[in-house]
């Protein structure tokens, strides 16, 4: 199973996030990791911004996940697994707090 893949099990942004944070801090530290849930056609998907320390982290990064960059951040999309019971069917997009990583 693909590392992309098994990000897309996670059912919700939190989950998602902490996954992405244990992931990407294997390729160095973190400044920026930003997460916008949202939904399309009725797909669940979670929209990641993401930026390391160096360009070179970031390269391998996105060698690893698969994914490229867009307007200097490195910019994926991951479709979430299926929601909780409890998880409402809200479509509004959300940012997820991402001010715990500094700059």
């Amino acid at each position: 199973m693909s590392t992309l893949a098994r990000l897309q099990q996670h059912a919700d942004v939190a989950s998602l996030k902490s996954a992405l944070h244990q992931l990407c801090s294997e390729f160095g530290r973190i400044t920026r990791l930003d997460v916008l849930a949202a939904k399309q056609r009725g797909v669940r998907q979670a929209i990641c911004f993401l930026s390391m320390e160096r360009p070179e982290q970031e390269q391998q990064l996105m060698k690893t996940l698969g994914v490229g960059r867009y307007g200097g951040e490195v910019v994926f999309v991951i479709r979430l697994g299926e929601p909780e019971p409890a998880d409402t069917d809200d479509d509004t997009p959300a940012w997820a707090d991402s001010n715990i990583y500094g700059a």
